[in-house]
């Protein structure tokens, strides 16, 4: 199984990728060898962010470790590279990303009426 969805993000000119999956390694190493990254995924993780370029983020999650705190968890690592890469230090641009890209992942998980885990 995998679902996707992509979220652009114009205000800083890039995209978020959301992948819920049944193998994450499988769609992780995808991702690299898409972008020709050399690195290969491997170890035990719920979930991943991939940054190939300053234009696309990839948030991929295992399905089975769908939960609040793995999606808060990836969504705080793609925030602070999001902002990292633009050099933005100010917080609360960072709260209103992390905020847009929530609201992006809960839409799409209700509409594919998958179960997030407390």
């Amino acid at each position: 199984m995998k679902l996707t969805s992509t979220l652009k993000i114009s205000t800083y000119g890039c995209k978020v990728v959301l992948i819920i999956t049944d193998s994450l390694i499988n769609e992780a190493n995808k991702v690299y060898k898409k972008h020709k990254m050399e690195q290969m995924f491997e170890g035990d993780a719920e979930g991943t962010v991939i940054t190939p370029d300053i234009d696309v983020y990839y948030m991929i999650i295992e399905q089975k470790y769908l939960s609040h705190n793995t999606l808060s968890h990836e969504n705080y690592h793609i925030v602070n590279v999001i902002k990292s890469d633009r050099g933005i230090v100010d917080d609360e641009a960072g709260a209103w990303l992390s905020g847009h890209i929530a609201e992006f992942i809960y839409k799409f998980i209700d509409k594919k009426q998958l179960i997030v885990k407390h």
